[in-house]
């Protein structure tokens, strides 16, 4: 996946979400978190790409929405939209392609769940926790704990409290 993180024909969802959500350049496209979950990831490349890992799909895989969803909850939003399709690239993203003919209505349908803060949708923050200290039996085991580096997690954390105030 390349990055490439501007929006053109996409840009009218953007204005459609929650005025509290934080945007980050993300997955090659624009990320929206909500309530500290990625809820929407929007994604639109120039070159057409309909190949993943040998694997070709009916659709552009890097045009139109990601809504990411933990694959556990996906069941309900199959039931409730027929549209979602299985982004290949992660099996917690479901995805509607912007050449879908019935696209506009499809994703408003979808931004009603963020609205709603439906608790199925998005996937939480992954913060990483301190390092797993080594066995017994490893060869490298000195008994002391390594130190863990909080520099990434504070800085990403500061990051969207800053996006948070400027919105």
């Amino acid at each position: 996946m390349k990055e490439n993180s501007t929006l053109n024909n996409l840009l009218w969802i953007e204005e459609k979400l929650p005025h509290d959500i934080l945007m980050i350049s993300k997955f090659g496209g624009q990320a929206y978190y909500l309530d500290e979950h990625l809820v929407l990831i929007l994604v639109e490349h120039a070159k057409r790409t309909y190949e993943h890992k040998g694997v070709t799909y009916p659709f552009d895989l890097w045009n139109g929405c990601i809504f990411p969803v933990l694959y556990k909850h996906q069941r309900a939003f199959f039931r409730k939209y027929l549209f979602l399709e299985n982004h290949p690239f992660s099996k917690d993203w479901l995805y509607i392609p912007a050449e879908s003919e019935n696209f506009e209505e499809e994703v408003k349908q979808m931004l009603r769940e963020i609205w709603k803060r439906n608790v199925l949708l998005g996937i939480p923050l992954k913060i990483r926790g301190p390092a797993k200290a080594k066995t017994a039996g490893s060869k490298e085991s000195s008994g002391k704990q390594p130190k863990t580096s909080k520099k990434k997690e504070n800085n990403f954390i500061l990051s969207l409290t800053k996006r948070k105030n400027n919105v």
